[in-house]
């Protein structure tokens, strides 16, 4: 299950508890209605009690028994019943003639009774009754009145009047409940439509169309989405064809530079060739040809800079997996004309790495070069190892460092710790730049730790994509 849908189920599903419980509290209000209802019903026996004195009273006083059952009759048809018994405790009347028993019952549970909220129903099923007895002292007679009612009728007479409000309830309930769905419904299809659309845009695809919802909740912000993903196209086009000027126009220049360079490095090579330089011009001739190698060096950092640039805005690059100790060996060989120790060590003897190549042969090749121009060294280090999910390549010397106030800004374009020094030597401002566009198209990161006299090394660290 996706996690948007499985949102949609967790919602669904404590809306429903809630509702669950919202029900038990209001099915243990019922209850507690009933109960004090029946409470009620005890109260309005002893209303009824004093009607009935008023009218028994005289009858008892005048022993006229035949009026006093004749009274009683005309309550037979109603749901209280009440019994006259005498001091024997024999009934003398009642206004229910069928299974009255001729005896006052001893000591019955009906009277004075409290009646429990949870039990009540259990008593009703069991036809229990809720009643109320006095006992009068008449002519020096004693009379018993017992005023009885069927809990079962009053149990029925409450849920007659609550069956409605509880169907209605109930009808309410479900009718919402079902909205509430088909609301869940809705939204979940608009949001996943537009959580899809949303997230081919942020894969690259802005070609998606996002389809503007009739649900009014959703309309407005799924047309600024659409409006904003529009010109982030246009915004996006717009950077590309910039981008694409830039790359012209900096291939147009380098070539309108490099052909005036390639013919003066051919009269150099020509006049250099007769050998029939004079002393006085040959140091003239020396400063034109190193001149025109730093102008072709530097040229051609531009345009590497350049593409490389280009390269890290491609979302497809053109990456493959190679052995990166192997690599770093051919670095090391091509530098075999220096009379400067490289040692490589490593933590295996197989590092895969998937990258560009020719670009990794390019960081490294410009760090040695530094180290080997600049340092002062005699010993350069590559260390490789692989932990943590993440390959390093340190590059350290040994020779003279750099300064603190320089190491945030080594890795500017055209940035030079010594001008003087680096102009001589013909460095361009541009290699550790390079370096470091270079780690950054692969993902990831170059920091430098020097120390004045105690050498510097440079650290590049890659993270392993698994998949």
């Amino acid at each position: 299950m996706k996690k948007r849908d499985l949102y949609w189920v967790n919602k669904i599903s404590i809306f429903l508890l809630i509702t669950l419980v919202f029900g038990a509290i209001s099915l243990f209000n019922i209850v507690l209605f009933n109960a004090s209802y029946m409470e009620e019903e005890h109260e309005e026996l002893l209303v009824f009690k004093r009607q009935i004195e008023w009218v028994i009273t005289p009858l008892l006083e005048q022993k006229n028994y035949s009026k006093l059952q004749k009274y009683c009759d005309d309550f037979k048809d109603e749901d209280i019943e009440f019994r006259i018994f005498n001091s024997n405790k024999k009934l003398l009347a009642t206004s229910n003639t069928d299974n009255v028993s001729p005896l006052l019952s001893k000591n019955s549970k009906i009277f004075n009774k409290k009646y429990n909220k949870f039990k009540i129903y259990k008593l009703a099923l069991k036809n229990r009754k809720i009643g109320v007895r006095e006992k009068y002292f008449i002519n020096n007679d004693v009379y018993y009145l017992e005023i009885t009612v069927s809990q079962a009728d009053v149990m029925k007479t409450i849920m007659k009047t609550q069956k409605n409000a509880l169907t209605f309830f109930i009808a309410c309930l479900m009718f919402f409940i079902i909205g509430l769905i088909q609301v869940f419904y809705t939204l979940r299809n608009t949001f996943n439509t537009l959580e899809d659309s949303v997230i081919e845009v942020a894969n690259g695809n802005l070609e998606e169309e996002i389809e503007i919802p009739k649900l009014g909740l959703l309309k407005e912000l799924t047309s600024s989405i659409k409006k904003m993903v529009q010109r982030l196209k246009l915004q996006i086009t717009r950077l590309s064809q910039l981008e694409q000027y830039k790359s012209n126009f900096l291939q147009n220049i380098t070539h309108e530079i490099k052909t005036p360079i390639t013919a003066i490095n051919s009269a150099i090579e020509l006049i250099e060739s007769r050998n029939n330089i004079e002393d006085i011009d040959k140091e003239c001739f020396e400063i034109i040809q190193f001149q025109t190698k730093s102008i072709d060096k530097l040229v051609n950092d531009i345009l590497c800079l350049s593409e490389i640039e280009v390269e890290k805005t491609n979302d497809n690059k053109n990456f493959k997996n190679f052995n990166l100790t192997s690599l770093l060996k051919k670095v090391i060989n091509s530098f075999n004309y220096a009379n400067i120790k490289i040692d490589l060590s490593q933590s295996e003897e197989k590092i895969n790495f998937y990258g560009d190549k020719d670009l990794i042969f390019t960081a490294i090749s410009n760090l040695l070069t530094n180290a080997i121009k600049y340092s002062k060294t005699d010993k350069i280090d590559i260390f490789l190892r692989k932990e943590d999910k993440k390959i390093y390549i340190e590059v350290k010397d040994y020779g003279i460092g750099i300064e603190p106030e320089h190491l945030n800004h080594i890795f500017e374009r055209f940035y030079r710790v010594d001008k003087n020094r680096s102009r001589k030597l013909g460095g361009t401002g541009l290699g550790l730049a390079i370096v470091k566009n270079i780690i950054e198209l692969h993902s990831g990161s170059i920091d430098v730790i020097s120390e004045v006299n105690n050498g510097t090394n440079f650290i590049c660290e890659f993270k392993i994509d698994e998949n």
